[in-house]
């Protein structure tokens, strides 16, 4: 009667507890730090970094692995799915046993007073905590699942030293994730809670070892598992020693952190493209490092969600050297090059140029600056396409010029460069040489971005309407956007670094290289429609490498990193936002009548609001009949002269053009008695240009070496004679018009007049 009064006082007791649980609604029960994880996006484990307070403890799951539940369950709690948060037949058996002994031999802690018991920060076990436990069980019960709960204790858990939770020791113990674990490692860690301190080497590991195959017995006496399952298990050995986590794609996951805070990340990266592409990188960093260049960065995105597959921050991070701690896909770096297209492609969606339009390619100076191609010659004039091929700076920044650095700028920043953030005053015309810094991220995103539009064939992302005008928000049309992509698949050409280099890859890929000055930086960037590969080499510290070049360093691990990469199509051609247009043939201007005496050709270009000029260079001229002379009816008779349509540059232009294009016939000379010879325009000052400051180099006995002018006559056989400030200097002849004079500190004006009285000045300032 005495034991039965116990019952129902127990009994009392729980009801109670449980009506007022159900009034009061849990809190969040655990807000210990956490580590931050990293997943691919299958859900592997990447990497991993040590919570805040000195612990592996992993964000907490939803769900714990089935071994290892039945395993915890059967081991701390086996009526664990069935009572309320407290167990009445574990209590009484608790209350008999410890009455007989006389001391407290056998708790009655549930695994539900167990994970509050852990969410409390384990207080000593009074008997006013173990009520507030059962308390708080009881009202946990109320609010969530069974699966929760075990889901709750595994994740807070302690598991032996800094290692709390499941999922942290599933790795640290065995070096893989929980769900793959045998019966004996689920067994071994659901004891470990019980007596975390076993794990230790030494001869505790002998007690462990009782713990986990007394547990694998009791699971074979449930049925769990058959009784050769359970004579294997107890064969595998414990771990000797913790493991090292995965450090795959360890730079993004410390640009996550740093972002927004330790927790866990579901990332887009491909588990096996990240690991290959560490590979590829790691390769090549090892060559590089032998040239003393020591970073390197690669990022693959998927077009179609502009999401990265693969993430490769900084090679070689384990050294901790060199700047390798720095995340380059999100650090500013000079562009380089990387921007041309950029501008091609906004000039043809204006109508401002056609791709074969021939742009200028002569010495340019505009207020102090005087840009140079990279191999320090210049072609006279090149078609558009070939400026962004060949990357030739010059005609690059008369294109700038052209189009406007405020527009550009803005251009780039609705693009989506982030870093681009000041003025024209500030960038100035060298914006387009590497004047700005990017990041790689950016770079690729916004080459994604273009791909992506281009592949949107629904004309929402851009493209023009009927009438010329933008469909939708998108900086560049699609029509622009093919075109320029269409010039940057030529895999064999000269680029910026002045050699002809050429990359065997059986796919069309779009890329561009660059070079910062300096040789600082080295960028590849390529893009198919269903990827986009950026790559960076150089140095943390700023410092220049020689050799160190876009297309010999950057290139050479885009196109390994392209290989990796399944075979994709190409871009469809948007034929409703592109139309022909009839272009001369050597100009690349839209033809007139005059042009077909030399060859008409068709081009596809964006539709644009307006189109270049009629071609400016054809014009008719008038030739005796042996073409020796140009002529007039005044020196020649009217019935014999010809009428010629002929491809004429500017006399700077043409002087330049002429070395490369052996094709090219000048204009004769004028006959002697021609009476148009003081018509104006035969003579062309190259160098200085006007408004210039020029600066004499000085020898080591201190004596200026003097400038070397330079200016260009329409005929070859033409003399100039040249005059500083109205004192004569002397005369040059047969095409190389350069003499060297040493100016007075001071503004001068330098005339050039030829023969005929043609003439040409400018005005510049000696330092």
């Amino acid at each position: 009667m005495h034991n039965r009064k116990k019952l129902l006082l127990l009994f009392a007791i729980l009801a109670s507890l449980t009506v007022i649980a159900l009034i009061l609604r849990p809190k969040k029960m655990f807000d210990d730090p956490v580590c931050a994880v990293l997943e691919s996006r299958d859900g592997r484990l990447l990497g991993a970094r040590i919570a805040a307070d000195g612990q592996w403890r992993f964000p907490a799951s939803d769900t714990v692995p089935e071994k290892f539940a039945k395993a915890i369950i059967t081991f701390e709690d086996k009526r664990f799915r069935w009572h309320p948060g407290v167990d009445p037949l574990a209590i009484a058996r608790a209350l008999r046993l410890n009455a007989r002994s006389g001391e407290v031999r056998s708790g009655a802690s549930t695994l539900t007073m167990q994970t509050i018991r852990l969410s409390r920060g384990n207080k000593p076990r009074t008997v006013g905590e173990k009520l507030r436990e059962a308390l708080l069980a009881v009202r946990l019960e109320a609010y969530c699942s069974k699966n929760r709960i075990l889901a709750l204790y595994a994740a807070n858990a302690p598991f032996g030293g800094n290692v709390v939770g499941l999922e942290a020791a599933a790795w640290r113990y065995f070096g893989r994730p929980a769900d793959e674990l045998s019966w004996a490692e689920n067994a071994m860690l659901a004891v470990l809670p019980n007596a975390p301190a076993l794990i230790h080497p030494g001869s505790r590991r002998d007690a462990l070892l009782a713990k986990r195959n007394f547990l694998l017995d009791k699971l074979c006496a449930a049925g769990e598992i058959d009784t050769l399952e359970c004579a294997l298990a107890k064969e595998e050995p414990l771990p000797e020693k913790p493991w090292p986590l995965p450090e795959i794609a360890y730079h993004y996951l410390e640009t996550l952190r740093r972002q927004q805070g330790d927790r866990r990340y579901a990332s887009s990266l491909d588990y096996v493209l990240q690991q290959r592409a560490e590979a590829v990188v790691g390769r090549h960093h090892d060559v590089f490092a032998t040239n003393e260049v020591y970073n390197l960065a690669a990022v693959i995105l998927d077009v179609h969600t502009g999401a990265p597959l693969a993430y490769v921050g900084n090679a070689g991070h384990t050294s901790r050297e060199h700047g390798d701690n720095v995340d380059v896909v999100q650090a500013p770096r000079s562009s380089g090059s990387t921007l041309k297209p950029l501008l091609y492609a906004a000039m043809l969606d204006e109508g401002a140029i056609l791709p074969d339009m021939l742009v200028s390619d002569i010495p340019f100076h505009y207020k102090d600056f005087s840009p140079s191609n990279y191999n320090h010659t210049f072609d006279g004039a090149v078609p558009a396409r070939d400026v962004i091929r060949r990357s030739l700076n010059v005609p690059s920044v008369r294109m700038l010029h052209e189009y406007g650095i405020e527009k550009f700028i803005d251009l780039l920043q609705r693009l989506g460069f982030t870093t681009i953030t000041r003025g024209a005053d500030t960038y100035g015309l060298s914006l387009i040489l590497g004047g700005a810094e990017i990041k790689l991220g950016d770079l690729a995103t916004v080459y994604a971005a273009l791909a992506r539009e281009l592949g949107d064939k629904t004309g929402e992302s851009g493209g023009r309407n009927d009438a010329g005008g933008r469909r939708g928000l998108a900086p560049l049309s699609r029509g622009a956007v093919w075109c320029t992509f269409d010039a940057l698949t030529e895999v064999n050409r000269p680029e910026e670094e002045g050699d002809w280099h050429y990359f065997s890859s059986t796919r069309k890929i779009a890329w561009k290289t660059g070079t910062s000055y300096g040789n600082r930086d080295a960028w590849s960037v390529g893009v198919t429609p269903d990827y986009v590969v950026a790559v960076w080499a150089g140095n943390c510290d700023g410092e220049g490498r020689p050799l160190l070049t876009g297309v010999g360093y950057a290139a050479p691990v885009m196109f390994d990193l392209f290989n990796l990469l399944p075979a994709t199509g190409w871009f469809e051609m948007p034929a409703d936002e592109l139309e022909e247009v009839t272009c001369c043939a050597l100009s690349g201007h839209p033809a007139t009548d005059l042009c077909a005496a030399d060859g008409l050709t068709t081009v596809l270009a964006p539709l644009a609001p307006r189109r270049p000029d009629p071609c400016p260079y054809h014009r008719l001229v008038h030739l005796d009949p042996d073409e020796r002379w140009q002529v007039d009816g005044d020196c020649w008779p009217v019935s014999e002269i010809r009428h010629v349509s002929r491809f004429v540059l500017p006399p700077a232009q043409e002087w330049y053009y002429m070395k490369s294009h052996s094709s090219y016939r000048p204009l004769p000379p004028f006959h002697p008695d021609y009476a148009g010879y003081r018509k104006s325009g035969a003579v062309e000052i190259i160098y200085p240009q006007d408004g210039m400051q020029v600066a004499a180099p000085v020898a080591l006995d201190a004596r200026s070496q003097g400038v070397v002018f330079s200016a260009a006559h329409s005929d070859p056989d033409a003399t100039l004679y040249w005059h500083l400030d109205g004192t004569y200097l002397g005369e040059t002849l047969h095409g190389e018009h350069k003499l060297r004079v040493v100016p007075e500190p001071g503004p001068h004006t330098l005339t050039v007049v030829d023969a005929n009285g043609h003439s040409a000045a400018v005005q510049f300032t000696a330092r």
